[in-house]
Parts: structure tokens; C-alpha cells; sequence
């Protein structure tokens, strides 16, 4: 890509600094850039080594496609229908065909009846990011349209409060100015630290352990068990892989599954409840060794991997910071909260967050006010959609406990993520077709910040107060499941024709529908929308 580089000047003030340099903060340097806002973009120690999400849905490729139509990047849109995206990056990253979730008993075999799988249609191009090569294109990208960046990528030192703005210093010694600091940099954040740093007890419903790494020699999961044991399923690798168990998942995100990988990586990242899981080695590895252990069908997909780079993890990965607005800063994304890696959040609401923070500072910009106030609402926005991740992934962790309410749950969530999608691009296909964006802007409704089907977010709301019941003993698991199929019955925006009310289905092949694209191969269209 000829990407226009400019390099940062220590005499010019900038409208913006932003400082750490992954997938949000690119994302949102290239669109302040992209409406001629004057940016400084600068990398921090934490970027490259922080595990980050990997995988995507439906939505979150509306979400991409959104914000790539309402300030003319197109490049942005290629995170959402791969076959656009470079070479390199195709080539790193995995497809994603299917998302699969097989429930695991302590020293038994997996039971084929106890497995859930939905399958992507041919139409979707969804995918496992490699983040490093998906971050080094959008930096590209946000270079592109014109975001300074530091020579040579030097990484930040300090970041201060000047009287008009703040100071950005950077560990050859030089210092920048700018008018704002968007800090993306993470939880080791210099003005964090200045501020007192994160709660001491994070303010969510989930707790977990949390290991990761990326492994080489990890079997795909069919050439053990074979897909004859599960006459309606495809093959597992070629999607996202959730082995569950009470307490916890093991998600496996194959990078080496099609003909056009340029890799023998596989991401995997497990969770668990620290409270079931105290037993487990305080090595990570150790721990992810004997986690497997307990599992006769895991253990030959594991058994000759070998990790290619260092295991992450810590016994309590939760963490929230209470105030993300101050005095000409905001605390952004990974700066602001950490949970689980799970259900494809992570970039999602990466996305989502750009999406809501990106006009604000181009009217900031603008009129030249930079208050609290002003930015006010959308750190009312991210702290609900925090909120609104950690109610799924801490309902997740509850549906866990048994196979008949994760298939229940389950449901629930991907009849989100699907009408979520549809909703979002049938709210983008209006707003391009009058000019007026507002209704993709009601950060005042909690998480949802478009239109949904009447009834949805209640629906949500309804399942995740019944997983909680059944956490602190009100219910059973097999009440709770009975209640959610009930509700899915009764909901009228439910489509009957894929069977998400249908409790007997112990294997469920579901067609989401939502957006087109193509992967891997010659960059042909099968189908795309002029929406787009």
C-alpha cells in the first residue's frame, strides 16, 4: 500500500493524540484523519503483546461496513469481506465457515448429542484475525489518509496535562503536543497510573482465569473424532471451535485451515472459573496441559503443539476502570475495561466504540470544546456496552454448567447476532439513501445503538436473568433452559424456519443471514450489496 506517510512533528500541535496502535485505535486514527482532523498516532510497549479477540460474526462485519460507508473508507469495509483485504493478510488470517460449541464431560468422550453448530453461509466471509498483520494494515490504512506517526515507531513514555492539551513524549525523548489524548494504550496506561489505576475489584458479573498463546502442531479436532459421529455437521476446524465444559471453554481459531495459509498457527485461549479451576498449576502452560488432561477427546488434538509464542495469563482477568473521561482524555477500549475473549466481542466492540467516539471528537474539533461534558455521553455509551459484554459472557460462563442450557443459551445469542446485523444494515442502507446518520448515533439507548426488533433487548435482558438465578440457586439449569425456549417460542421476531425453538435439535446447523463476500481464491464476487 502507498500509504502517504507522515512522520510527527514536535513543532505542530495536533487535534488528537492517540496513543497505543491496534485494531481500535488505527481504526479510529484513519477515520479522524479520513475528515481532516490532524492526528498524532503513537505505538506503546503493550501493543504488540496484549492478547486481543480473533474472531468475527455476522455483526460485526455490519459494524465494519457501517463505518467504511459513513466516512468513505473503503479499506475499512475489507475487515468485513476479506476478499478485499491484501494478500498478506488473507493469508494469515483463517476462514471462519461455521462456529461450533461441543460440550465435554470430566473423563468421558464427547457425546455427539451434546453439540451445537452453526453454520455461516457461503455468502459471509467471516474470519480469524491474525492481529499483528489485521494492526500493521490498518496503521497503513490510517497513514494512508494522513495520521503522523512517530519515525521508526518509537513507543511511548509518558503522555502529561498541559494547560491547552497534553504532551506526548516518546522514549528517544522527544515530546508532541495535541489539543486531546484518546489513550487506547491498556491497563499499564501512563495517565492510568497518574489517575490511581484500575478498580481494585473489577465492576463484573464474570470471573475468570484466562490462559492464551498460539500453538503449531495442533490436530484438527475431526481427525480424532470423526464427523461421522456427527451426521449434520461440517468440519469443525473450518470455523471458530468452543469445546465447553461446566466451568469454562477451551476456543481453538485455526489460521491454517484453507489452501491459501501462509501459517501453521492456531490461536487458543482458555477460561475458567477461578473458583472450580484453583486446582490447576500457576503455569499457564502447565495449567493448559492439565486443563486437557481431564478431557479423553482434547487430548490428542493437543498432544504435539507446541506454543510460538509466550503463554498470557493471569488468575483474575477482569479488569474496569471507573472514570474514562477527564480533563482533555479519554480513556478508550482496552484502556477502559478487560474481559474474556469470548463470542467474538473483543472487535466487535472495538468497532462498535470507533463508530461512537469518532464524531464527537470531530465536533470537538470543530468548535473547539474539549470538556468533560462533551464527551460525556459516550463514556456513558462504552460503559453500557461493557456492561452489556460482560451480562453475555458471565451468562455464558453460567450456561456452561449444563449442555441443555448452553444449547438454550446459545440460541439467544446467535438470534442476536444475526437480527443485530440486519437490523444495522438496514439502518445504514436509510441513512445513506437521506443524509442522516442519527439513527445509527442513539448512544442514550445502552448497547443498542440502532433500532432493534421490538422485544430483543428484552430478550436478552430476560435470559440473563435467568442465568443468574440459576447462578445463585433460584432455578435449575433445566428450568432456565425449559424458561428460554418457552420465550423463544412466544418472541414474534423469531424466524420459525430455523428451528431456534426447537429444544429436541441436539445438533443445530442454522443459516445466519447477514451480508456477502468470498474466501479464499481469486478475488470474484458471488454477491454484494450496493449498500456497501
Amino acid at each position: 500500500m502507498d500509504d502517504g506517510q507522515q512522520f510527527a512533528d514536535p513543532e505542530e500541535k495536533y487535534d488528537v493524540a492517540i496513543v497505543g496502535a491496534h485494531l481500535a485505535s488505527n481504526l479510529l486514527a484513519a477515520v479522524l484523519a479520513r475528515q481532516g482532523q490532524r492526528v498524532l498516532l503513537v505505538d506503546s510497549e503493550a501493543d504488540a503483546g496484549q492478547p486481543a479477540g480473533e474472531t468475527t460474526v455476522p455483526y460485526t462485519a455490519e459494524v465494519f461496513f457501517t463505518l467504511a460507508r459513513r466516512f468513505d473508507i473503503p479499506e475499512i469495509a475489507a475487515l468485513g469481506l476479506t476478499c478485499d483485504l491484501p494478500d498478506r493478510v488473507r493469508r494469515s488470517g483463517g476462514i471462519k465457515r461455521s462456529l461450533s460449541f461441543l460440550y465435554h464431560r470430566p473423563g468421558k468422550a464427547q457425546d455427539p448429542r451434546q453439540t451445537v453448530q452453526f453454520n455461516v453461509p457461503g455468502e459471509h466471509s467471516e474470519w480469524h484475525m491474525y492481529r499483528p498483520d489485521v494492526e500493521q494494515y490498518v496503521h497503513e490504512v490510517a497513514r494512508k489518509y494522513g495520521t503522523h506517526v512517530v519515525r521508526h515507531r518509537r513507543k511511548l513514555l509518558d503522555v502529561a496535562p498541559t494547560g491547552d492539551g497534553v504532551s506526548v513524549t516518546v522514549d528517544d525523548g522527544t515530546t508532541y503536543r495535541a489539543r486531546y489524548l484518546v489513550d487506547s494504550v491498556g491497563l499499564d496506561s501512563p495517565i492510568l497510573a497518574r489517575l490511581g489505576g484500575p478498580d481494585p475489584v473489577a465492576r463484573t458479573r464474570t470471573r475468570s482465569r484466562v490462559l492464551t498463546t498460539h500453538l503449531t502442531g495442533v490436530q484438527q479436532f475431526e481427525d480424532h473424532v470423526p464427523l461421522t459421529n456427527y451426521p449434520r455437521a461440517s468440519p469443525w476446524s473450518a470455523g471458530t471451535i468452543s469445546h465447553l465444559f461446566a466451568g469454562g471453554w477451551i476456543q481453538v481459531a485455526h489460521f491454517d485451515n484453507h489452501p491459501e495459509a501462509g501459517t501453521a498457527r492456531c490461536s487458543v485461549t482458555a477460561s475458567v472459573d477461578p473458583d472450580l479451576f484453583g486446582d490447576l498449576p500457576k503455569d499457564p502452560e502447565a495449567a493448559f496441559r492439565a486443563l486437557i488432561e481431564r478431557f479423553p477427546d482434547l487430548r490428542p488434538t493437543f498432544e504435539s503443539a507446541v506454543a510460538v509464542q509466550p503463554w498470557v495469563s493471569d488468575d483474575l482477568w477482569q479488569r474496569t476502570v471507573t472514570d474514562t473521561v477527564g480533563s482533555r482524555h479519554f480513556l478508550f477500549e482496552r484502556s477502559a475495561s478487560r474481559n474474556d475473549l469470548f463470542l467474538s466481542r473483543d472487535v466487535t466492540m472495538a468497532a462498535e466504540l470507533v463508530y461512537a467516539l469518532a464524531p464527537v471528537l470531530m465536533e470537538a474539533a470543530r468548535t473547539d470544546d474539549w470538556s468533560p461534558r462533551k464527551f460525556a455521553p459516550v463514556a456513558a455509551f462504552q460503559d453500557r456496552l461493557i456492561e452489556f459484554n460482560d451480562a453475555l459472557i458471565a451468562a455464558a460462563q453460567v450456561a456452561t454448567r449444563d449442555f441443555q442450557l448452553w444449547n438454550a443459551f446459545s440460541r439467544v445469542w446467535l438470534l442476536w447476532s444475526m437480527l443485530a446485523a440486519l437490523s444495522l444494515k438496514s439502518t445504514r442502507n436509510q441513512s445513506l439513501r437521506s443524509g442522516d446518520w442519527t439513527p445509527t448515533e442513539r448512544l442514550d439507548q445502552g448497547a443498542f445503538w440502532f433500532k432493534l426488533p421490538t422485544g430483543l433487548p428484552e430478550l436478552l435482558d430476560h435470559v440473563c436473568s435467568l442465568t443468574e438465578d440459576v447462578r445463585a440457586g433460584k432455578l435449575s439449569s433445566g428450568q432456565a433452559a425449559g424458561r428460554i425456549f418457552r420465550a423463544l417460542e412466544e418472541a414474534p421476531f423469531v424466524p420459525p424456519l430455523y428451528g431456534f425453538a426447537d429444544p429436541p435439535t441436539a445438533t443445530t446447523t442454522s443459516r445466519c443471514a447477514s451480508g456477502y463476500g468470498c474466501w479464499p481464491g481469486p478475488r470474484r464476487w458471488r454477491r454484494r450489496s450496493s449498500a456497501r
